[in-house]
């Protein structure tokens, strides 16, 4: 699985945000990541295929941005905030589902 991690770097102190971990089991994706704000500082967001980690402050700043893969369902994910570790489980489809929707859908990937 191929994630892209992106971080604002802006004035915000980065000082406070470890590194992010991420890590399939079973049918779920976990996103693990120890944040030093407040939950009610921290907001999630999933937006076509990626997932976004902002910081609620003024102004907002994005502090990671992950790329999810395309058997996420991200309908059904959901996030919890314990002893400053922000965890997000994003389910995901079986693969042998996937391969049949690929297979009607050819993308056409670059060769370098």
């Amino acid at each position: 699985m191929g994630s892209k991690h992106t971080s604002n770097q802006g004035s915000e102190n980065f000082s406070n945000i470890d590194t992010i971990h991420i890590k399939q089991k079973g049918n779920e994706l976990i996103i693990q990541m120890r944040i030093g704000y407040s939950r009610k500082n921290i907001r999630v967001e999933i937006s076509n295929d990626s997932l976004s980690i902002i910081a609620a402050t003024i102004p907002e700043n994005i502090i990671k941005s992950i790329t999810l893969p395309q058997n996420a369902v991200i309908e059904k994910a959901r996030a919890n905030y314990r002893d400053n570790v922000l965890t997000v489980l994003v389910p995901l489809r079986a693969l042998e589902g996937m391969r049949m929707h690929i297979w009607h859908k050819p993308r056409i990937i670059p060769i370098e």
